[in-house]
């Protein structure tokens, strides 16, 4: 009952996120912003979330994950305010906007590393796999729910609408997040896993550094897709809400397997399989748009994406030990972060002078590099239990 508490305040909370990731970029196009300047607007939340999750690495190891996770609601709670306090017009104040994607930047930064920091010590050690999936899997279904519950609510109320949906459901994530049954915190790290170290404050590992990067390159076309799709499938007369909900429901049905997977797979494979999976689904998004189109590819790209996110959250737990396991996932988040900003604003200039078919190759040839990497990437070919051979010989770096 825990783990599932825990998977409803994430999947709540991230409704102050996902709440605007169809919504506003159709609000700022309907202003007349042109779509480079949308991928920037956009992406302030990713520039924001980079150092946010860093620095909320170190602040999750002192003070836990019960009370970053409550701030991230606060973040949330507060950019939904700003919207309705303003009154924001995109067509003529951009200001409460780009405040608001401040707030939400720091909310991305925290919710997600603070809610997987928790689950092992809301899990036995051998249900933490399963308990991951499904915490990240809650996470996921928002992207599946928000956006089409959004763009219904914004042709209805406007940003006011959204913004209200937002204020209700972290009310209710910031109240079920409050008295988790923890078990103690445990500084050791084990037999098998050497010391971290501490830089400017911030624990890392070596370990950790070829998972992130392997994010990273993998997550970047998902900054292009997030903000020209919805204007390019807006034009066509296609409901971009049935990409983002079938790309939820990918995810869901997948992370629910994909733990389980784990036992007979090695990470390695499975990423490989999701990487393939999401190159298909981009590679229809090359194409005109249509419903049928984004119903195929978004069940695709969702489906690759939990195959390929569940092997690296596991990967990065298990590199971890108790004492800074929160640093592993907030830099985690900060690798979404820097591949969103990648994608958005990395991707403006291409998409404005090459059009979004070039912004999206681009991403794809990312994505091939990220499977080149887990290639040649031993540990991950190792079975799941057995301890990982970086997190033995280099604890840090």
């Amino acid at each position: 009952m825990s783990i599932l508490r825990l998977a409803i305040a994430l999947f709540l909370v991230q409704w102050g996120f996902h709440g605007w990731t169809a919504s506003l970029p159709l609000a700022l196009a309907r202003s007349g912003a042109p779509e480079a300047s949308v991928g920037l607007i956009m992406g302030v939340a990713a520039v924001v979330q980079i150092p946010g999750a860093v620095v909320g690495g170190r602040l999750l190891d002192r003070f836990g994950g019960v009370r970053l996770f409550a701030i991230s609601a606060l973040a949330y709670f507060a950019s939904a305010l700003v919207i309705l306090v303003s009154g924001a017009d995109p067509a003529s104040d951009l200001g409460p906007i780009v405040l608001s994607r401040v707030l939400q930047g720091i909310g991305i930064g925290l919710s997600l590393p603070s809610a997987l920091s928790l689950v092992p010590r809301l899990a036995a050690p051998l249900r933490q796999a399963a308990a991951l999936s499904y915490v990240s899997a809650a996470h996921n279904t928002a992207m599946m729910v928000v956006p089409a519950v959004s763009l219904a609510i914004l042709d209805v109320g406007g940003l006011p609408g959204v913004s209200w949906l937002v204020v209700g459901a972290t009310i209710v994530a910031f109240l079920l997040s409050r008295g988790l049954p923890l078990l103690p915190v445990s500084a050791s790290t084990g037999p098998d896993l050497a010391a971290a170290s501490r830089r400017f404050g911030i624990t890392y590992r070596a370990a950790w550094a070829m998972p992130l990067l392997i994010v990273i390159l993998y997550v970047a076309h998902w900054g292009v897709v997030t903000s020209y799709l919805p204007i390019r499938a807006d034009a066509a007369g296609a409901s971009v809400g049935l990409f983002f909900a079938m790309d939820g429901v990918g995810i869901v049905v997948t992370r629910l397997l994909t733990g389980r997977l784990t036992n007979y797979l090695s990470l390695r494979a499975l990423i490989l399989v999701g990487a393939l999976m999401t190159g298909a689904a981009l590679l229809l998004l090359l194409l005109p748009p249509t419903d049928p189109l984004l119903v195929v590819s978004g069940l695709l790209g969702g489906a690759g994406g939990a195959i390929v996110m569940t092997p690296i959250t596991i990967e990065l737990s298990r590199r971890s030990s108790d004492a800074d396991r929160g640093s592993a996932f907030a830099l985690f988040s900060a690798g979404l972060a820097a591949a969103m900003t990648i994608g958005s604003i990395g991707g403006a200039p291409v998409v404005a002078a090459f059009g979004y078919e070039t912004g999206l190759i681009a991403g794809i040839a990312l994505l091939l590099v990220s499977v080149a990497l887990t290639l040649v990437n031993r540990p991950l070919a190792e079975p799941l239990h057995a301890p990982p051979a970086e997190a033995v010989s280099s604890g840090s770096a």
